[in-house]
Parts: structure tokens; sequence; C-alpha cells
């Protein structure tokens, strides 16, 4: 145990040297060092390139090699419970067995509707025409069934943060700016500040904030309040009463979207149909009758 935990932290500390080189020898990640392995369990390698892969941007962003130690350490952790699991015979189960059976036969379903979907791109695609059709056709169905509202919200680390975008607000800087000099998901939020939300679900994970936007006025903006460990700040741009009509600047993209996935939706069912009809035909399926079952439960 004691050799384990020196060894780990040993790999730790030397990974971080390597890292903290790698990382602030140049301006950004360095693409030709990307198959270095950073890290290694048994015949399991995670190389730098697998990491830059499978971090979320935005948390790279933030601290690149705070997040770089953090999944490597997680990384490792894994390895040694996989490790320690196959040495114990766990994959030769007859549970584990049947479980990967399982996710294997939903994992091939799942990739089959993908290549379905890549096979049918022009068929989904949805032009501007087609939704602006579409919201004309059913133009009553788009009124607002309760007030909405466009709001920014921003979320940082610190109260210092939080405030300091308080008044880059107050003082006319760009939204855009200063997401990105102060918020933990800068891409995010700035996304959702562009789009209307009804009052039941703005920033509905933030409880004390989604009551101050129902009470705040047009470009009003809301105290720095703490939740969940970070602090948010939030300003309200335009509100839509109920019964009104959303801007088509807005609307159109949002149709376009449910129309695609609509299509999507047809596309795989017919698809997923038309193999249960062959296989039919082929006489592939043999099932037990209505009667045959329930004289089974009943014994």
């Amino acid at each position: 145990m004691v050799y384990s935990m020196i060894q780990r932290s040993a790999i730790s500390v030397t990974l971080s040297v390597f890292l903290l080189f790698l990382i602030y020898s140049c301006s950004g990640p360095v693409k030709d060092d990307s198959q270095t392995v950073i890290a290694s369990i048994g015949n399991s390698q995670l190389t730098l390139e697998q990491a830059f892969t499978e971090i979320p941007e935005f948390i790279l962003r933030e601290d690149t090699l705070t997040a770089l130690q953090m999944f490597m350490n997680q990384w490792i952790e894994r390895e040694v419970a996989a490790e320690h699991a196959r040495r114990t015979g766990i994959h030769r189960t007859s549970g584990f067995r049947d479980r990967v059976y399982q996710l294997e036969r939903e994992l091939m379903v799942q990739f089959l509707k993908e290549i379905i979907l890549s096979n049918n791109k022009n068929e989904i695609s949805v032009s501007v025409e087609e939704a602006q059709n579409y919201y004309m056709t059913y133009r009553d169905q788009f009124t607002f069934d309760e007030p909405y509202l466009r709001f920014r919200l921003i979320s940082a680390k610190t109260r210092t943060e939080a405030e300091n975008a308080n008044r880059e607000l107050i003082s006319g800087q760009e939204w855009e700016e200063i997401l990105n000099r102060y918020s933990v998901n800068p891409d995010l939020q700035l996304q959702h500040s562009m789009q209307f939300w009804p009052y039941s679900l703005a920033a509905s994970e933030i409880p004390p904030l989604q009551q101050n936007l129902r009470t705040m006025g047009i470009t009003e903006r809301s105290p720095v309040i703490y939740h969940d460990g970070l602090f948010h700040l939030a300003q309200v741009m335009e509100i839509r009463t109920e019964g009104e009509y959303p801007d088509l600047e807005w609307l159109i993209p949002q149709i376009q979207e449910w129309l695609s996935l609509e299509k999507s939706r047809r596309i795989i069912n017919a698809y997923l149909r038309n193999l249960y009809l062959q296989a039919e035909v082929n006489n592939e399926i043999d099932r037990l009758s209505v009667t045959e079952i329930e004289n089974l439960i009943s014994k």
C-alpha cells in the first residue's frame, strides 16, 4: 500500500514537471508531441493528444496545466482499478459477459443510426425557406404560452470577477469580451444569452437568481449571487409577454432544428421498420404467441 502511494506520487510529480515544460515552452499545445505518452499503467497508455481530445475545451482554457493533471490522475486511478478487476477475473464472469453483450448490441444500434443519418444528410437538412413556410402554416402555435425573457448570465469563480463583470457591463463593454474574461463557460453562456427562455425555465439551475429574474425590468442587473460554488450575475435584455409572437430571427433557427430532428426520427424509424419487415419475410423471427406466453406466466 505504502509503495503504491509513493509510486503514484512519484508519477504525478514527474509528469507534472513534464507537462509544465511542455505547455509553457510554447504558446499552446505542442502538436508535434501530441503522441507523447504522459502516463501508462501496464499495457495502457495515455497520450497528450488523447488528453486534449477528451478534456472539454472550456476547462482547458481556464487552466491547462491543472486540467491535464486532474485528467491524468483520474485516468491513472481508473486504469489501476481496471487492471485490478482484470487480475481478479471479473471479465470472465457470466454477469460481465452478459453486460458486455448488451452494451455491444446497444452500441451497434447507435452506430447504425449514425450511419443512416450520415447517408441521408441531404434529406435531413432544412432550409430557411422551409422553416418560414412551416411557421406561416402553423403560426398560431408559436405564440408564447407564458412570459419569456432573454437575459445575460455570467458565472464566475470569484466574487471579485463577478463584480468586475458588473462594472464592465455598466461601462458598456462588449458582452462577449466580458464573458471571455470572467465566465467559467463563455461559449455556452454566450449562446444562452441569444435565446428566449420561459420564466419557468430561465436560470432554473440557480433558484435564487431565477426569483430575481421574475421581478427585474429590461437592462436591470441582478445582485451577485453565490450558488453551487460560483458567483452569478444576470441582466435582462428583452421580455415577451404571454400571447406575443417570438421574433423570426430567433424562431427560424429553432424551427430548422425541430424539423431536422423530426426528419431524422422518421428516416431512422422507416429504415428500422424495413429491416423488421425484411426479417419477417425471411422467416428470421421466431416468437411465442400471446396465449403461449400467458400459459407460461400463469404457471
